[in-house]
Order: C-alpha cells, then structure tokens, then sequence
C-alpha cells in the first residue's frame, strides 16, 4: 500500500473540503486537500506541497491524527492537522472545481463524500483545535 495524506484545516466549527476535479472514480467527492506522498517525501512535506498545489495555500503540519486505507485499498491515508500560514488561495481547477469550509453537521448534505471522511469528522476532527 503506497503512503497518501490528507490535510485537516480546522476554523472554529467548521473544516476546509475541496471538491475533486481529477476524472476517475472519485471525482466530484467532497473530502479534505488529499494526495499521494512522492518518492523521497515525507509526510509532512507532502501535506505542505498539497495544500500548495491544490489550493495555493502555506500551511504548516502540526501533527499526524488519524490514519485508515482509501476505498481501493492503494493507498494509506494518513490525516495530518495543519495551521494555514498563508491563505491566499488560488484554486487549481486541475485538482479542486469548489471548496468550503463546512461543519460537520452540513457535511450530512453532501452528496460524495468517502465513508472514511465522514469517520473522520464525526470522531477524531471535533478534538482538534483550532488551526
């Protein structure tokens, strides 16, 4: 299983979820900035070049919270909280077509979202501060 993470931006109640844009299967589906980690990275760099690439946005990682496999089983996700350092965003429609910042009560009336995500939110996301 290759290694993947997921960037969990936190504001008051609510979290920052893109809308994928790349084609396949999980295109449309609501979930937070996510990406594979590149050869050589480690999983703190790969949650700063994908919220960069993604959203063009600087964070800084804060700590590893959670971990579980992606519906196919390739990869590991591994869920990361971060600190927004700079939010000027800039959308890359390649890889996002809408983003939000969302509670987890208004995440039940998103059409995709990865059963994963929704575990995530309802019961690890509430515990973290503020980033």
């Amino acid at each position: 299983m290759k290694d993947a993470v997921a960037v969990v931006l936190k504001r008051g109640d609510e979290y920052l979820l893109i809308k994928r844009a790349k084609h396949g299967v999980a295109e449309d589906f609501w979930c937070p900035i996510t990406g594979a980690v590149e050869d050589g990275e480690t999983h703190a760099q790969a949650v700063i070049r994908e919220a960069n690439e993604e959203m063009g946005i600087i964070v800084e990682p804060l700590r590893k919270v959670w971990e579980c496999p992606t519906n196919d089983r390739e990869y590991l996700l591994h869920w990361w909280h971060a600190k927004i350092i700079r939010d000027d965003i800039a959308v890359n429609p390649d890889e996002v077509k809408e983003y939000c910042w969302l509670t987890y009560d208004q995440m039940q009336n998103l059409p995709k979202m990865f059963d994963a995500d929704r575990i995530f939110f309802r019961d690890v996301a509430g515990e973290l501060p503020d980033s």
